[in-house]
């Protein structure tokens, strides 16, 4: 059964013990009152521009959010720089500057926007200094909302992001810490061989959390059409990810130490040097370091 709170802004699949942070999206919330104001959310993604493709509309809902890319969107292999020559480290500051002006569209200011360092396609092997980074911003930010990637294979960045944000939940809820909601955004998957975009992976299991699909409005469309423009070094790829609803949902745990789904992750497809295998290696270890001494 689908409700439309509103039929401009919101579609939400109807399961009322959903409500809980739902609430955060009506629009009498976001456009009235004072909860909008004193809301803060942040946005932990892997790369710049990964924000826009999908949460366009939560980035300009919540006036004070905070954006954490988990890399600085510049591989080593200069197979993936597109068109631009030059060092990785012009190519990472390209990058940044990108964002800063796309975001300042949805009201985010450059000084709300943060890299946590890592090398776009390394980010695994990092992520138990990316975990205390985040940890540390998430003490002191304390935002009521995190919205982030799922697990589901399609970049191993999007899904490192996923294991920062499951470690750090983990770490608050350890130090009986008052703990944000943690949502997911849509980012890609391989399905059928194919990269899907706009929707979750289905859940093999059969069970399904509630999801908020945000039907953009017209000139929330023509904003968020602005905003990817400004990402022009990733014009080539941004083409993949057509403009229509954006979704979230509660962020699930997950088993890291398994595939997200069955068969080649997309990144496998792609040929991409990481295999989901090492991946998968790599996220056990920084479990076993998150139990040894995050969060003593």
């Amino acid at each position: 059964m689908i409700r439309e709170s509103n039929p401009k802004l919101l579609r939400v699949t109807h399961q009322p013990h959903a409500r809980g942070w739902m609430h955060y999206f009506e629009a009498n919330a976001i456009t009235n009152g004072q909860e909008s104001l004193a809301t803060q959310a942040l946005f932990l993604v892997a790369h710049p521009d990964d924000e826009t493709i999908g949460a366009s509309a939560a980035l300009s809902h919540f006036p004070n959010s905070v954006v954490i890319y988990v890399t600085d969107g510049a591989p080593h292999d200069q197979r993936f720089w597109s068109s631009f020559r030059g060092s990785r480290e012009a190519y990472a500051r390209l990058r940044l500057q990108e964002a800063k002006t796309a975001l300042a569209l949805a009201g985010i200011t450059s000084q709300r926007i943060m890299s946590l360092g890592a090398a776009d396609q390394d980010s695994i092997y990092e992520v138990p200094i990316l975990a205390e980074k985040l940890l540390a911003i998430l003490r002191w930010f304390r935002p009521a909302l995190v919205i982030t990637h799922p697990y589901e294979g399609g970049h191993p960045d999007h899904d490192a992001a996923a294991l920062v944000a499951n470690i750090s939940r983990r770490c608050l809820q350890r130090e009986h810490r008052s703990t944000p909601v943690f949502l997911e955004m849509t980012s890609y998957h391989a399905r059928d061989g194919r990269c899907q975009t706009g929707e979750f992976l289905p859940d093999s299991t059969g069970t399904s959390e509630p999801i908020l699909t945000i039907e953009l409005s017209p000139e929330e469309k023509a904003k968020k059409q602005k905003m990817m423009e400004h990402f022009a070094s990733q014009g080539q790829v941004l083409q993949g990810f057509p403009i229509g609803p954006e979704r979230l949902r509660e962020a699930r745990e997950y088993d890291f130490a398994r595939p997200p789904h069955e068969g080649p992750l997309w990144y496998e497809l792609l040929g991409w040097p990481m295999r989901g295998e090492h991946w998968r290696e790599m996220a056990v270890q920084a479990f076993q370091a998150f139990g040894e001494s995050l969060c003593a």
